[in-house]
């Protein structure tokens, strides 16, 4: 093995995660049969930069695609035209979208205000978020609450026979959410807890999930829509946070195909 010294060039080292299983190694983002749920396999997160609890956006032309059949564009009459459909109908809207929409998925950016001050909102935390603080913070917690709690609290944690997780389960109710900046798109996670990029990270989107399989009607629940992506072709693309313009490096994705959810521990496709 060549040393650093050798070479010339000191290269930066990063953890990598123990124990990982040899996945799917195809970059795809997958539509997954449970409403709302997408997740992406690792060779994409890893392009992207992306990991536990960062956020994904979708980027989309769909606003311009619904904005050319309201406007009646001459491309969306040839279409309907050509096709045989109704401009206008349900049934057009959802062919054009079928045919033309074209999506994207990059890393959510942070978002700003008009003034350039940052936005902020509540940190969103699972029941199960907020007993792993108390958990960390069990001594300290378990202290002001008895000292400064109300007398129908201090009853609680005092009783006789109380265990530390129903203490735990007591004191996960005075958890507050902090403010946190605000970022676009969905927080992702990896249901292992692995961190860093190049992991299968999951991730909710009702909205561009209903859109996505709007032409499968009631089997959109039954299928897994995968999308192929090319990671050598990433784009360059301009969008505002909401202050100024800035320019994120975006996927773009490709050619799909629905496939049955297989079995857990099968694959990546394994719901």
């Amino acid at each position: 093995m060549k040393t650093a010294s050798k070479i010339g060039i000191a290269f930066g080292f990063s953890a990598v995660n123990a124990g990982q299983r040899n996945t799917t190694l195809e970059p795809q983002l997958i539509a997954v049969s449970t409403e709302g749920n997408f997740r992406i396999t690792p060779a994409v997160s890893k392009v992207l930069g992306l990991g536990h609890g960062e956020n994904i956006m979708f980027l989309s032309n769909a606003d311009q695609i619904d904005a050319a059949i309201v406007a009646k564009d001459a491309s969306v009459i040839e279409f309907c035209t050509e096709a045989g459909l109704e401009l206008g109908s349900p049934e057009a809207a959802i062919a054009l979208h079928k045919e033309f929409d074209e999506w994207a998925i990059a890393k959510g950016i942070q978002e700003f205000d008009p003034k350039g001050n940052v936005r902020t909102g509540t940190e969103r935390l699972t029941k199960n978020d907020k007993a792993k603080f108390v958990g960390a913070n069990f001594d300290a917690m378990l202290e002001g609450a008895m000292a400064d709690g109300d007398a129908e609290t201090k009853d609680a944690l005092s009783r006789e026979g109380i265990t530390k997780e129903e203490q735990i389960d007591i004191l996960s109710a005075f958890v507050t959410p902090r403010e946190v900046p605000k970022f676009k798109g969905s927080k992702t996670a990896n249901p292992g807890g692995l961190t860093g990029s190049g992991t299968s990270l999951t991730f909710t989107d009702s909205n561009v999930w209903k859109q996505m399989k709007v032409d499968m009607g009631d089997t959109a629940n039954q299928f897994n829509r995968v999308f192929d992506i090319d990671i050598d072709n990433i784009q360059d693309i301009v969008l505002n946070d909401g202050y100024k313009n800035v320019t994120v490096k975006a996927l773009i994705l490709g050619e799909y195909a629905d496939k049955e959810p297989t079995r857990i521990g099968s694959g990546e496709s394994a719901e």
